[in-house]
């Protein structure tokens, strides 16, 4: 029997990680920390300022790259607008940027398509790197994943992260940037899209196909853990669902944007507690501003 784990997973940062957060992860009761990406700003280069105010933990901490880390600004673009040059043109200056950030990161590990053991013995599998969702049926920033994965297919994808299924042993936890498609398609479900046309489900489908092979075949996850998806939305700024249950998973959207931000004259830091103990999961928002926690667990409130 594994021993209860307390697991803090924070999102979307964008530069929004600072001392007191060190202070206060550090002096938590928390076992482990996740980082499911998007560290840096609209520059790409303003992660490795970052980096040295991250590498100041002391508790054991995993980070899956979002699209923002060490991508540039032309292939978010070619992203954008499913232009391939640009694509292909920005992704010169990637694999330096990754090589960087392996070399200059030492307070998190980093995931990509990998297995972990957290603390207490709990495996954690990280699945695509880079994710931003897609409604044209690609993988994101595919020169870098050919290169160094040889994936450049969902269908690649959704394969390797099944070979990760086949070797975990269970319990173990699901780690993503963005989250799997088939959780719904209103800006306001977990992984809708609030910035398009039309309301749309803008989740990964080769996440979702992994999922679903791991619950076929009896190895379905305790969580899934993803950001990328602020909330609240964009248009009328509605709160956003950030968790739910469906068929014994619990699904987490910890980004939340900003994750710092003032309230009443205080200021207050968001990330999601995560508790696992004899097989079972428990989940809150945390909202903390100095020696004040305030937890949120049965509605969709953004602010304390």
């Amino acid at each position: 029997m594994l021993q209860p784990l307390q697991i803090a997973v924070i999102g979307d940062m964008h530069m929004l990680f600072d001392d007191a957060d060190i202070e206060y992860f550090n002096t938590s009761e928390y076992d482990a920390l996740l980082f499911v990406g998007d560290l840096a700003s609209k520059n790409p280069d303003s992660l490795f300022r970052l980096l040295p105010t991250m590498n100041r933990l002391t508790k054991p901490a995993w980070l899956i790259p979002g699209n923002h880390d060490t991508t540039g600004v032309r292939q978010i673009i070619g992203e954008i607008t499913h232009n391939e040059f640009l694509m292909r043109f920005g992704a010169s200056s990637q694999p330096r940027r990754m090589a960087r950030l392996t070399r200059e990161l030492t307070g998190a590990t980093l995931c990509c398509y990998s297995e972990h053991t957290l603390p207490g013995g709990l495996k954690l599998v990280a699945g695509r790197p880079f994710s931003m969702g897609s409604t044209v049926g690609t993988v994101n920033f595919r020169t870098y994943l050919q290169s160094e994965y040889a994936i450049g297919t969902l269908a690649e994808s959704a394969q390797l992260m099944k070979s990760l299924i086949d070797g975990v042993n269970p319990p173990y936890i699901l780690m993503a940037h963005h989250g799997p498609r088939g959780l719904g398609a209103k800006a306001t479900d977990i992984f809708g899209a609030d910035f398009l046309p039309q309301e749309t489900d803008f989740g990964d489908a080769d996440l979702e196909e992994v999922i679903e092979y791991a619950r076929s075949i009896g190895k379905a996850p305790l969580a899934v853990v993803a950001g990328h998806m602020h909330y609240p939305t964009k248009h009328g700024r509605k709160p956003k669902q950030w968790y739910l249950e469906r068929n014994g998973i619990f699904y987490v959207n910890a980004a939340r944007w900003p994750r710092i931000f003032k309230h009443e004259g205080q200021t207050w830091r968001h990330h999601v507690r995560l508790t696992i103990q004899d097989g079972k999961v428990d989940v809150a928002a945390r909202y903390v501003s100095g020696d004040v926690v305030r937890e949120v667990r049965d509605d969709y409130a953004f602010l304390p």
